[in-house]
C-alpha cells in the first residue's frame, strides 16, 4: 500500500495539524528519509509529539517506522520500469565498464605496478576495503606484495606509512563517489610527495579522479540504489581488478 492511500483512508480522522503534517510529508517524500523527527517537526511548524501521534494514527509504531516505509516506497518508485532480470542488470554494468576501459592505460598501470617500489591500497568504506583485500590477494599470487593502509590521518599506521612514501611508490584508492572528505585529508601529503595515484571510482568526474595520475571509472547502480539503502553492486570493480591482474601477468610472465 502506498503512503498516499494510507493517508487518504485516515484523512477523516485528521485534525487540522494532522492535515498540515500530511501535506508537508507528501510534498517532501524524497527528503523524509534523511530527516529526524525534530527536523520534521520544525519544518512543518509542528512538534515532536504531534509527528509521533500522526505516525501512530497512520498505523505505524512510531516515526522511525513511518520514515522507513517512505524510504522503501521511494526505492520502489526508483526501480519501476527496470528489468527484473537482475543478472542482466549486473552484467550490463560489467559490460559498460569493460567497453569503457582504455587497454593502453591498463597496460601502463600494470607497468607502474611492476615498477613501483611499494604499492599501497586503500578503500573509503567496508565495500572498498574488501576490494583492496581482493586485489592484494590476487597480486600476491603473482609475486607482487601490496600493503593495505587506513584512510585515517589519526592512526599511527597511516602516519608511519605516509612518512615513508616516495615518488617511486603507487597508491591505489577504491572509492564510491571520489569526493569523500577523508580522501582529501589523507592525500595532502602523498600529493606533495608526488606519490603516483590510481583511482577506481563509481563516478566519472570527482575530486579523486581529478587529482590522480591514473583513473578507472567503474559503472555501477550506485546513484540508483545507494542513496536509499547504502548498497550497490560491486561486480564490475572485481572485474577491473582481475583485468589488471591478467595484464600484470602478461607483462611479467609471458
Amino acid at each position: 500500500m502506498k503512503l498516499e492511500q494510507i493517508i487518504n483512508e485516515n484523512y477523516d480522522s485528521f485534525s487540522e495539524g494532522d492535515q498540515l503534517l500530511a501535506k508537508y510529508i507528501l510534498e517532501h517524500k524524497n527528503e523524509m528519509q534523511w530527516l529526524s523527527i525534530t527536523q520534521v517537526a520544525e519544518r512543518s511548524l509542528s512538534s515532536k509529539s504531534s509527528v509521533l501521534r500522526f505516525a501512530q494514527k497512520l498505523g505505524f509504531s512510531g516515526y522511525t517506522e513511518l520514515k522507513n516505509f517512505i524510504k522503501w516506497g521511494n526505492l520502489q518508485i526508483t526501480s519501476e520500469g527496470k528489468s527484473n532480470n537482475y543478472a542482466e542488470f549486473i552484467l550490463n554494468h560489467v559490460e559498460k565498464t569493460i567497453k569503457n576501459l582504455n587497454m593502453s592505460e591498463i597496460e601502463e598501470i600494470s607497468k607502474e605496478i611492476a615498477q613501483s617500489q611499494n604499492v599501497y591500497l586503500a578503500g573509503t568504506s567496508f565495500f572498498q576495503q574488501n576490494l583492496a583485500t581482493e586485489m592484494q590477494r590476487l597480486f600476491l599470487k603473482l609475486g607482487k606484495n601490496m600493503h593495505i593502509i587506513p584512510l585515517d590521518i589519526q592512526t599511527d599506521l597511516y602516519q608511519l606509512v605516509v612518512e615513508q612514501m616516495t615518488e617511486d611508490d603507487l597508491l591505489i584508492i577504491f572509492s564510491s563517489s571520489g569526493n569523500n572528505t577523508a580522501i582529501k585529508e589523507t592525500l595532502s601529503i602523498p600529493l606533495i610527495k608526488k606519490v603516483k595515484i590510481l583511482s577506481l571510482t563509481a563516478t566519472q568526474n570527482n575530486w579523486l579522479t581529478n587529482h590522480a595520475d591514473y583513473s578507472i571509472h567503474v559503472f555501477s547502480d550506485r546513484e540508483e540504489y545507494s542513496n536509499y539503502t547504502g548498497f550497490y553492486a560491486t561486480s564490475a570493480f572485481y572485474c577491473v581488478i582481475e583485468i589488471l591482474a591478467y595484464s600484470f601477468f602478461s607483462l611479467n610472465f609471458s
